[in-house]
């Protein structure tokens, strides 16, 4: 890789890296003041990052300690996700439920009116890609009453958008599928979440067809505690990854980094008085306390991240995957795509690169093939699953899947039937008091 090209890309990381991990830190400084984690597992992963911070502050090697945080980091996020894709399932059946025990009124328009509008605010832009998100998120809540062979044909129709396309982005889809749909669990849900673990299990086993009000309150108290529980703990497993994520650069730029003593020594010197906090545990932040140093970095976070985006970073298939220079080159910037638990390169591990079967498309017996084997994982789920959990898992399922309608018509025939073949008014009437209020909210938001 050319030595000029390199300097500049890991020169700007650098800088940007170091002021975003000082910034983050003092975040994660004062949310830890406002209310200590009630994880074991999160105040133990905290523990190891502090140390980890110290080793690079003092100069001491850990890439290797460093890069296995951040894979048990990303391993708790893929089994909390998977909890909030599970507990999504569950949400919508009891939405569903609730004019059952509270009722509210029939929703405003008939159901011809309400066709009218649905089909309105689906035309009502044109930008093909806001059509297909609006045309997915009614899919996503109309009511759902479809065979399973009505069903799996919408599947294949919704897979067949992929023939032509590269084989990676189909096995994207089934992996998205898969997880949203309940058929492919992380292992080790329970460890460290017996609590919600538990609940999701009652879920799991409930009498939707016979739960009384009692019931339905104490689900719907469950539900909302799961929540809570859930986006908590994933909110300190963000702030973790992102300052792990933010070492991982300044580890992988340093070597060819060039950057002004004095303001390495600043940072340092910020991360130090952080850290001391965080080990003497003293979390009585007074507002004057970081003021100066934080003041002085105001502005730069923006400047070296644009010097960042100036430089033109070499794409994965020019390169060769032999090549340290280019695999670190790579790692910073997949580290600054955005994506914090982006999946980084290994020294002579296989896959570095897209090669041999990830560049083949897609034929129609490879999608057969898939799609087959996913119905039947469906199969198994669905074999002993109550009728609300199928259809809630069916519903999921088509607003993940690519638009699959030719035409409006298409779309407004399926409404339609939607609504009408709906003979439980109390879902029903929930399904477009839902609808009306996603219409409303997109509505502000043009």
């Amino acid at each position: 890789m050319e030595t000029r090209l390199m300097k500049k890309q890991m020169t700007a990381a650098y800088q940007y890296s170091y002021v975003r991990l000082v910034l983050n830190y003092y975040t994660l400084l004062e949310t830890v003041a406002e209310e200590e984690p009630q994880s074991q597992d999160i105040a133990a992963y905290l523990r190891q990052l502090n140390g980890l911070m110290g080793d690079y502050i003092s100069g001491r090697e850990a890439q290797k300690d460093l890069l296995a945080l951040r894979k048990d980091i990303t391993h708790e996020v893929e089994v909390l996700t998977s909890f909030a894709d599970c507990f999504q399932i569950y949400e919508y059946i009891l939405n569903r439920m609730e004019r059952k025990f509270t009722p509210s009124g029939i929703t405003s328009a008939g159901e011809d009116v309400f066709l009218k509008k649905l089909l309105e605010f689906i035309t009502g832009t044109n930008d093909s890609a806001v059509m297909n998100g609006r045309i997915k998120q009614i899919i996503g809540q109309l009511p759902v009453r479809l065979t399973k062979q009505k069903f799996y044909s919408l599947l294949m129709e919704g897979l067949s958008v992929y023939i032509g396309s590269p084989r990676e982005n189909l096995r994207d889809m089934m992996y998205t599928l898969r997880t949203e749909s309940m058929v492919s669990l992380p292992e080790g849900m329970e460890d460290g979440h017996k609590d919600i673990f538990e609940i999701l299990q009652q879920f799991k086993h409930m009498d939707y067809r016979n739960m009384i009000f009692e019931g339905y309150e104490e689900a719907a108290a469950k539900l909302a505690y799961a929540s809570q529980v859930l986006t908590d703990e994933s909110g300190y497993y963000v702030m973790i990854q992102d300052l792990i994520n933010d070492l991982c650069v300044l580890m992988y730029a340093r070597p060819d980094a060039v950057i002004d003593v004095s303001e390495e020594a600043f940072y340092r010197s910020v991360l130090s008085s952080i850290l001391a906090k965080f080990n003497q545990e003293d979390f009585s932040i007074t507002e004057e306390e970081f003021l100066d140093q934080l003041t002085q970095l105001e502005g730069r976070q923006e400047t070296y991240y644009e010097r960042y985006l100036k430089v033109e970073v070499l794409k994965e298939e020019e390169q060769s995957a032999d090549d340290p220079d280019f695999i670190r080159s790579m790692n910073v910037d997949r580290l600054l795509s955005g994506s914090s638990f982006a999946e980084l390169m290994i020294p002579g591990k296989e896959g570095n690169t897209l090669s041999g079967d990830e560049n083949t498309v897609v034929d129609k017996a490879f999608l057969d093939q898939e799609a087959e084997a996913y119905i039947h994982e469906l199969d198994q789920l669905f074999a002993d699953a109550p009728k609300p959990v199928v259809r809630a898992v069916m519903a999921k399922i088509l607003s993940d899947l690519p638009v699959y309608f030719n035409s409006i018509d298409e779309i407004q025939e399926y409404m339609k039937g939607s609504l009408s073949s709906c003979l439980d008014q109390a879902e029903k009437e929930t399904c477009m008091e839902l609808l009306e209020e996603l219409m409303d909210y997109e509505n502000k938001l043009v």
